[in-house]
This record gives structure tokens, sequence and C-alpha cells, in this order.
């Protein structure tokens, strides 16, 4: 037979088993998670890395996560995303039903500097029809939030103030994606939300070029200070990564 004394014991080892395990289902319902679209390489993958050092969920998207070597050694979750696909955004959707995301990051994008009809068309559903599919699938996600934030990412090229004539599909596609921006800052700031258009300066990338003078490294602690330090106020506007605003 048990002693009383052995049977208390082993009932107090359930207990704080049981504790345990409530205390670590509250640290993962507490934990921040960012979702950042275009997360296999440059700034996005910095972002991951980043976030994952800072102790944050992150979840990542990739067209091929056959590939995406160093986004999984991150220990991010990994998803197939290609932000042109309904089917993929659908699938996606699917996936995370009921997961709190408290930050989007709509990073991923294509820098195209023609101007013929296929340039334009590609570029706009990449870098501003894109952005807004995956955040309207995510807004269920993002209300789970008690400060769910939207950052698209931009361009100063999208500056209509400093056109230039040059990257024309680029510079078009970004203009779209902050009228994005402000379409959902106007259609969510009443629940709590704060979107913001961000460029993210000119970064040594496969978009950016060797010449760029800022690496990711050098980026991506400022942006994430930037998004931290969003208030209400900053919402519905456009921001440079060093935290001064640009006009639209």
């Amino acid at each position: 037979m048990h002693s009383k004394h052995s049977v208390r014991n082993k009932l107090i080892a359930v207990l704080l088993f049981m504790v345990s395990l409530t205390s670590c289902s509250l640290a993962n319902e507490n934990q921040n998670t960012v979702f950042i679209t275009g997360a296999n390489r440059g700034i996005g993958l910095e972002y991951a890395k980043q976030y994952s050092a800072a102790g944050w969920e992150v979840i990542g998207t990739t067209r091929k996560p056959e590939e995406a070597t160093e986004l999984k050694a991150t220990g991010a979750t990994l998803i197939q995303l290609d932000v042109t696909s309904d089917e993929d955004i659908a699938a996606m959707k699917k996936a995370l039903q009921g997961k709190k995301i408290d930050l989007l990051i709509n990073n991923a994008g294509v820098y195209i500097r023609d101007s013929d009809r296929q340039s334009l068309e590609f570029s706009f559903s990449v870098n501003t029809a894109g952005p807004l599919l995956v955040a309207e699938a995510l807004i269920p996600n993002l209300k789970k939030s008690e400060h769910p934030k939207i950052v698209n990412v931009s361009s100063r090229t999208a500056i209509l103030t400093g056109a230039k004539g040059k990257s024309n599909a680029y510079a078009i596609s970004k203009v779209g994606l902050n009228m994005v921006t402000r379409i959902l800052h106007s259609r969510l700031s009443n629940n709590n939300f704060i979107v913001i258009s961000l460029a993210p300066g000119r970064n040594q990338t496969d978009m950016g070029g060797k010449k760029a003078s800022l690496t990711p490294a050098q980026s991506v602690p400022l942006i994430m200070q930037l998004m931290a330090d969003l208030t209400k106020e900053k919402s519905g506007r456009f921001w440079y990564y060093d935290g001064t605003e640009l006009p639209w």
C-alpha cells in the first residue's frame, strides 16, 4: 500500500506539473507574434533573425519553403506564400485560423524599372494588391492582438513630389501601396489598429545592390524601434527607417 505521504507527494507533483503546463500555455499566449512576407532573404530574413532573437514568435513566408534554409534556421514557422496567388492566400488564412498575430510586415516585393504592360501588371500584383489581400486575410488574426500593427514596406520612390521618372513600374506600384495604407488605416483605426507605410532605406540586398549605403543588420534594429514606438497618432502616415516622417 502507498503511504499517505507518498500519495500526497504524488499529488503535489501532479499539481506542480499542471501548473507548469498552464504557465507555458500562458507564456505562449502572451508571446508577441510577427508575420513577415518575403522572409527568405534580404531585409525580410533580417527581420526574422532579429525578431526571433528578441523573443518573438516569427512566421515567415516564402514561395519555396524547401529552399529557405536560412529562414528555417532562425526558428521561424515557414508558410508557403506567393502573394499573387489567391489559392496561397486562402491556404495561409486557413492554416492560421484562430492564431494571434501582433505585427504584420508586408515586406515581399519586386523591383521592375520598365513601364510595359506586363511589368506594370506584375508589379501591381506583387507590390500593391498582394499586401492588401494578405492584410485583409489576416485581419481576424490581428484583431486577437491588443495592439495590432500593419507595416507596408514602401519606398521613397513613391513620394509624388520627388518623382523623377525612374523605376517606373516599381514607383507606380509603391504609390498604390501607400494608398493601401491609407485605406486600411481609415477602415481599421477604430479597431485599435496602427497601419503605416515604411521606407526601409536603400539596403545591400538583391534589390538595393551592393553599393547601397545600408546593410539590413544596420537598418532593421532602427526599424524595429520605430515599430515598437508606434502610437495611434502615427497611424496612416509614411515613415523612413530612421524615424523621420516622409511626405506622400
